[in-house]
């Protein structure tokens, strides 16, 4: 069921996506709705002018992008997008933040965005914290796990918020604070996203800044998304148990 479906939507709430550009969409996520027959709808941030209440929707979902988190003045549709994201999480709204989002939302419970110590790209391990281990969404990423990054900010964990992941460069990974989540590494991705997201970056900047190859990544792809995508799909199963 796409962004369009109408089966089940009066009587049940579509889940709220907040894009913040269009190469940067559900994925793996949506392959999930389209399973259980779930209503959503994407929000696109930068072409928005008023904005729904965050109740209208079962969920809110807020995606990643290329931006940093605190660049107002480039991209000033980011103020709204963290005042929808506080007003869900007051709300009590389940949340999941991936990636910018769940920088957004450590930035909406009043923690800042900096930069990471290092650049991470491609597939990593992440660990579980003793409460990641136990934690209903996030345990099938355990340390066995490699997960996609891509990303050169990280946050610092907001008060209040439990740590569920870390890594060996960055610290913050993931944290839930009451019902919401953000989530660093991308867990939504397919290889064709990944692959695109190396088409639309420069190959001086992909290889020179980021000091990576599409091939090297598209194969890492191959090797570890078969693992990465078993745990997305459990997570966002059970994400959308708390949705509903």
């Amino acid at each position: 069921m796409g962004r369009d479906a109408h089966s089940n939507v009066g009587r049940v709430k579509p889940v709220l996506c907040v894009r913040h550009q269009a190469s940067a969409p559900l994925g793996v996520i949506e392959e999930v709705f389209a399973d259980r027959g779930v209503p959503w709808r994407y929000i696109d941030a930068w072409k928005r002018t008023e904005w729904p209440d965050p109740q209208d929707g079962s969920g809110v979902i807020v995606l990643g992008g290329e931006m940093n988190a605190d660049e107002l003045d480039r991209h000033p549709f980011l103020a709204q997008v963290r005042t929808f994201t506080a007003s869900a999480v007051e709300a009590r709204v389940p949340f999941l933040g991936i990636c910018l989002g769940a920088q957004i939302l450590a930035r909406a419970l009043d923690a800042s965005v900096v930069r990471a110590p290092v650049r991470e790209i491609g597939f990593r391990r992440v660990r579980p914290t003793s409460e990641g281990r136990d934690d209903p969404l996030l345990d099938g990423f355990g340390s066995d796990v490699s997960v996609f990054q891509w990303h050169e900010d990280t946050f610092n964990l907001p008060r209040g918020a439990t740590h569920l992941f870390a890594s060996d460069d960055v610290l913050q990974q993931a944290f839930r604070f009451d019902n919401a989540y953000g989530v660093q590494w991308h867990f939504e991705v397919t290889e064709d996203i990944i692959a695109a997201w190396c088409d639309e970056t420069p190959p001086h900047r992909l290889n020179g800044y980021w000091g990576v190859t599409k091939d090297e990544l598209v194969q890492q792809a191959r090797d570890h998304l078969p693992a990465q995508r078993a745990a997305a799909e459990k997570t966002v199963a059970r994400w959308l148990d708390l949705a509903a």
